[in-house]
């Protein structure tokens, strides 16, 4: 009898593990492939990430320092005056964006047709500016670098402060002023000091005339170029300035880079007593010291007002610098209160 030849039972088996086995190897070789694309996709995210922010990096102004050096006749040496950020400071923009709207308010109101400010952080050197650009008529604003060039004067030659001279009222007038305080009287003799206090503090044009034509003219013209601003000439009526640049003459003031630490305190002290209390001390606290000066000039029935002040306010002081061109003088005033009254109330919390 012959034998059935019986198919071995583990042949399916073998089958179905063959079978399992080449899917497992085509799971792990197609998961292999999307893991390198996913791979070369992120790789590909990354870098293109890493391109823009290195390019944005490179775009976002680096703020650089400006060196400003005295001139001086001694090679050997070079005196630093002031070192300024080549960029504004991004944490005052929320406070310039305010100030800006409240400049476009009055501008359609037609009280002004032009403001510019300064503002400077005296302990950071932090800066901002609006309308920074514009020049202003000074006015009586110039009567601090005259006050510079006599304490100068006194720091090279011991004895300028106590010189008199003899007050002879000029044929011709002033300009018209619309604040004006006490005046020196003609055929009296003054010192320099006195004249420097009537000239800061009741900012007398008299008192400032009288200086004016004793000033060595090639001595004066060397400050403004010390501090690199357009030299001023006594006779030049239409001589504009900006915010930023009338600035510096406070600023060397405060670091007594210019003149020695007791002259500058001796300036900034004559210019903390100004006995003009509006514009931009007027909503500033009592107690607070303010050294400030006001100027106002106008053409034709433009009027330029303006003030700069260093502000001590406790730890923090700042410089403001505002300028203002419009038709009323009484008006502008109001303006450069209400701006300097926003900028303190918001600049302890900047």
């Amino acid at each position: 009898m012959k034998k059935k030849l019986q198919t071995p039972a583990a042949t399916p088996t073998i089958f179905k593990r063959k079978f399992i086995l080449k899917l497992s190897m085509f799971s792990l070789l197609a998961l292999m492939i999307l893991s390198l694309a996913l791979n070369i996709i992120f790789t590909a995210k990354t870098v293109s990430a890493s391109k823009k922010h290195s390019q944005a990096v490179e775009a976002e102004p680096q703020s650089k320092i400006n060196i400003l050096r005295e001139n001086t006749s001694t090679p050997l040496i070079h005196p630093l005056l002031l070192a300024d950020l080549s960029s504004e400071a991004t944490r005052f923009s929320p406070l310039k964006w305010e100030l800006t709207k409240s400049i476009q308010e009055w501008e359609k109101q037609g009280v002004i047709s032009s403001v510019s400010i300064y503002l400077k952080d005296l302990n950071t050197s932090d800066w901002m500016s609006v309308g920074g650009e514009a020049g202003y008529l000074p006015g009586s604003l110039m009567k601090v670098p005259i006050m510079i060039y006599y304490l100068r004067e006194e720091q090279e030659h011991r004895g300028v402060l106590k010189q008199e001279y003899l007050y002879v009222k000029p044929k011709n007038g002033f300009p018209s002023q619309e604040y004006r305080g006490d005046s020196i009287s003609p055929g009296r003799k003054y010192t320099v000091a006195e004249l420097l206090r009537y000239m800061i503090d009741e900012s007398d044009n008299n008192a400032t005339y009288l200086l004016s034509i004793h000033i060595d003219q090639d001595k004066y013209r060397r400050l403004f170029l010390d501090l690199d601003i357009p030299p001023y000439e006594l006779q030049n009526n239409a001589y504009n300035i900006t915010a930023r640049q009338y600035s510096k003459f406070f600023r060397v003031l405060y670091n007594a880079t210019y003149l020695n630490e007791e002259l500058s305190a001796y300036a900034l002290k004559i210019l903390s007593g100004c006995n003009f209390k509006e514009g931009l001390v007027k909503e500033i606290p009592k107690g607070i010291i303010v050294a400030h000066k006001f100027g106002e000039r106008g053409i034709n029935y433009d009027m330029d007002f303006s003030e700069s002040a260093i502000v001590y306010y406790h730890s923090q002081p700042y410089l403001l610098t505002i300028m203002t061109r419009g038709r009323d003088v009484k008006q502008q005033t109001e303006l450069v209160s209400e701006l300097s009254r926003e900028i303190f109330l918001k600049y302890r919390d900047i």
